[in-house]
């Protein structure tokens, strides 16, 4: 990547990733940040930047106009996420990168016995309760079947493990997780949408103390120095639409 590349964030979310990607295209390069909300970009202005509300699943995009194409965190996610790849591989230009990175959810543990069988078992109930609303959390390890499977070339993957250390902020990023694991998990049960795991867990109220005792303990693991847990490996997979002939 370089000056003068055309650029096409997917799921830009807070748009750290198409800040950058403006700074490194230059003046005579373009991004163009979608995601299904701009609020968390609210701020965010460059020359070469656009901003656009846009439903990957729904909304038509630019066809063979983008040299690199990304995603991070957001097909695994999508019930329509074969659809929403196929749609990035006609933006791409020919000759043109797709960059797509998800979680893999195997491997992760904590590096002791405390609070490994918690998270072990809040992973579990968010799992179910996310799978109901279509992740896949088998997605990743799939990604470069996918990109050859959707025509591209060149592929390649990576995948990189972190250890959360308590107290450092290497944990930082976990706790808006936590969180947003705690909201889904105490959902009120009464919508028809609400998976299983909501539903008993708003009917037994054993269950929703014992559930808040686990994530009230996991915040506190997060400060204590001796706490470490291996986190999920976050893949990077690419490919490259075929050159024209």
């Amino acid at each position: 990547m370089g000056p003068e590349w055309r650029c096409l964030e997917v799921g830009a979310g807070t748009g750290t990733i198409a800040r950058w990607l403006s700074d490194a295209v230059g003046p005579k390069g373009r991004v163009l940040a979608t995601d299904l909300s701009l609020d968390l970009m609210q701020g965010l202005e460059a020359d070469n930047l656009e901003l656009r509300r846009h439903d990957i699943l729904r909304d038509a995009l630019p066809e063979g106009e983008f040299d690199l194409v990304h995603c991070r965190l957001v097909l695994e996610h999508l019930p329509g996420r074969l659809d929403a790849l196929a749609r990035m591989v006609r933006a791409l230009a020919p000759g043109g990168w797709l960059v797509v990175e998800d979680f893999c959810f195997r491997g992760q543990h904590a590096t002791d016995r405390r609070g490994a069988a918690t998270i072990g078992t809040l992973l579990r109930m968010v799992g179910l309760v996310l799978k109901h609303h279509g992740f896949d959390s088998g997605w990743a390890g799939r990604l470069p079947v996918h990109l050859r499977h959707a025509g591209l070339t060149e592929i390649g993957a990576e995948g990189t493990q972190i250890m959360m250390i308590g107290g450092t902020a290497g944990v930082e990023w976990a706790r808006p997780s936590l969180t947003r694991m705690r909201g889904l998990l105490f959902e009120d049960g009464q919508d028809v949408e609400a998976s299983p795991v909501q539903k008993v867990i708003a009917a037994a109220p054993p269950v929703r103390r014992l559930v808040a005792r686990q994530l009230d303990g996991l915040e506190r693991l997060l400060d204590d120095p001796d706490f470490c847990y291996v986190a999920p490996t976050f893949v990077s997979a690419w490919g490259r639409r075929p050159p024209a002939a």
